[in-house]
């Protein structure tokens, strides 16, 4: 195991609860696993205690506990199915139900086709009633720019957002899968896409961009609405620990650890650290705040510096060119000046 992989895991096993590990553990995890829970319990609390586990001891927790923090519970019927996690019981009530609910509808799986079948690639929700907002990275597979004259779908490729996707759901409905008509945006600075549909699915409504400064909301309790997809580069055990069926509709939930100034491809600004589990699928889905409902991030990476990264909504309130486009907001998204602006001189 290379030594980042390791402090990665070990970041994560220092956010252990003090609870035992019979309270941690989901009770189907407990009947379905012959877990040794006295050994798993002296082990949490040697990590408590500030003690350095080795190699080996860290692997074998981490592969047990890591699931167990931040889980990713499959969505049925536009709704989260109800969860016995201990640590999560709170997103079985009524009033997060409907805040999650609605996001759940908001949110889609970004497939693209050029001659063969369509390809999950990524996640994307509405931001308007004809608006998806993604990341770049994931447009970027199906896009094309012309410098001075604009963004386009590239040639023979075929682009669609399936709302209606879930581990027991296939797109039956037509309703719940729009075309995907034009590429509005393709951000220069943040990694931000914006894609044009005809209509919103029925039942969904765009989901609004938080405007208060990304600076608040350190430790706020959010869940990542998006679909995972299979990483090779990563354990695919402990995935599949996580990930009942992976390229559907998932909610995971976590909390937001930091916001830090960091540089992602050669640019350096700020971002959003959050502990929800992701994949690679993920790419583009809405960080929420279960409180309010807002998005306060839109997540592009996972797993850099022991954290998943998303792009600050506050941010991207803050460029004219994204509050001209006509996307939600909670509040009046006021224009400032920062590093986009540069990025849009050139582009």
């Amino acid at each position: 195991m290379s030594d980042r992989r390791l402090n990665f895991e070990e970041r994560i096993l220092r956010r252990l609860p003090r609870s035992p590990a019979n309270e941690i553990i989901s009770r189907r995890r407990l009947r379905d696993s012959r877990l040794d829970i006295a050994r798993i319990n002296r082990l949490m609390d040697r990590v408590r205690a500030g003690e350095t586990l080795d190699e080996t001891e860290t692997i074998t927790l981490f592969s047990i506990i890591s699931p167990e923090l931040r889980p990713a519970i499959p969505v049925l019927n536009d709704l989260p199915e109800p969860t016995d996690h201990p640590l999560w019981l709170d997103l079985n009530e009524s009033a997060t139900q409907d805040i999650l609910g609605k996001v759940c509808k908001a949110t889609g799986r970004i497939e693209y086709s050029s001659g063969a079948e369509f390809k999950p690639y990524g996640s994307g929700f509405l931001v308007a009633d004809d608006l998806i907002l993604t990341n770049r990275h994931v447009a970027d597979v199906f896009s094309m720019s012309v410098r001075g004259i604009g963004h386009f779908l590239k040639f023979g490729y075929d682009v669609r957002i399936n709302f209606c996707r879930e581990i027991d759901r296939w797109d039956t409905d037509p309703t719940c899968t729009k075309t995907i008509t034009e590429v509005l945006m393709l951000h220069p600075w943040f990694d931000l896409a914006l894609l044009r549909i005809q209509e919103k699915p029925d039942g969904a409504e765009p989901l609004s961009l938080a405007v208060a400064d990304a600076d608040t909301i350190q430790d706020t309790r959010v869940a990542v609405v998006g679909y995972p997809s299979r990483n090779l580069d990563e354990n695919v055990d402990i995935q599949r620990q996580v990930i009942r069926e992976f390229d559907s509709k998932h909610v995971s939930p976590g909390f937001v650890d930091e916001v830090a100034v960091k540089s992602f491809d050669g640019k350096t600004g700020r971002a959003i650290g959050h502990d929800s589990s992701t994949l690679t699928g993920n790419s583009g889905s809405p960080v929420v705040d279960l409180q309010t409902g807002n998005v306060v991030g839109l997540h592009f990476r996972g797993n850099a510096d022991g954290l998943n990264w998303a792009v600050p909504a506050s941010d991207i309130a803050s460029d004219t060119r994204i509050i001209d486009a006509g996307i939600s907001f909670d509040g009046i998204a006021v224009a400032q000046q920062g590093p986009w602006d540069t990025a849009w001189a050139v582009v």
